[in-house]
């Protein structure tokens, strides 16, 4: 079974960076293989409108992203972490979502339905500096879409607010021991399965 997380933060080591870290720890010692995927670091560019993807079925711009494809493809998990930034994602993290544009395109319009779709889910992790009352909904509803994209149900989020500076997450009272248990409870079915 493969978990792959899509680190959105630009902060090297940051919030955002620990608990996903900390997902991905705790899937490995159950046993799963994982990949995070910085793609804060990764250079991929923001979609382009051109049309291809739902035309031909992929995405004609030759960047780091037709790296990220594949995996999208093959995880039985993906999650997505990012910090908010205005009330919605990264730009970092946003750019991967909108090219996820070639995936739906390949479920929507060419109607290729992923066999494994039935099993596969997606799941946000995200801090956010201030305490605003709907400070996690746009990036939540931007993942729930994002997975629908990628042919995942949406399992939910982990969020944090006023959580901002290096480091915070560590001294919230339940933060990583929520995120190990959300780990368990979404790969131990995987690796039950027979």
């Amino acid at each position: 079974m493969f978990v792959l997380g899509l680190q959105g933060s630009p902060r090297i080591k940051g919030n955002t960076s620990i608990l996903l870290s900390s997902f991905l720890a705790e899937a490995e010692r159950l046993g799963a293989h994982t990949q995070n995927l910085n793609v804060a670091r990764m250079n991929i560019s923001p979609c382009r409108e051109c049309g291809t993807c739902e035309k031909k079925g992929f995405c004609p711009i030759d960047d780091d992203m037709q790296q990220v494809y594949p995996l999208l493809r093959k995880a039985d998990i993906i999650v997505m972490a990012t910090p908010i930034f205005f009330y919605g994602p990264t730009a970092q993290m946003k750019a991967p979502i909108d090219r996820s544009q070639a995936l739906w395109s390949l479920r929507y319009v060419f109607r290729l339905m992923d066999p494994g779709r039935k099993w596969r889910q997606g799941f946000l992790l995200s801090v956010g500096a201030t305490k605003g009352k709907n400070l996690f909904e746009g990036t939540a509803l931007m993942a729930k879409y994002f997975f629908d994209a990628v042919g995942t149900s949406f399992e939910g989020a982990l969020t944090y607010k006023q959580i901002e500076g290096p480091k915070d997450i560590e001294k919230h009272p339940t933060a990583l021991n929520d995120v190990k248990e959300k780990a368990k409870a979404l790969v131990k079915p995987f690796l039950n399965r027979k």
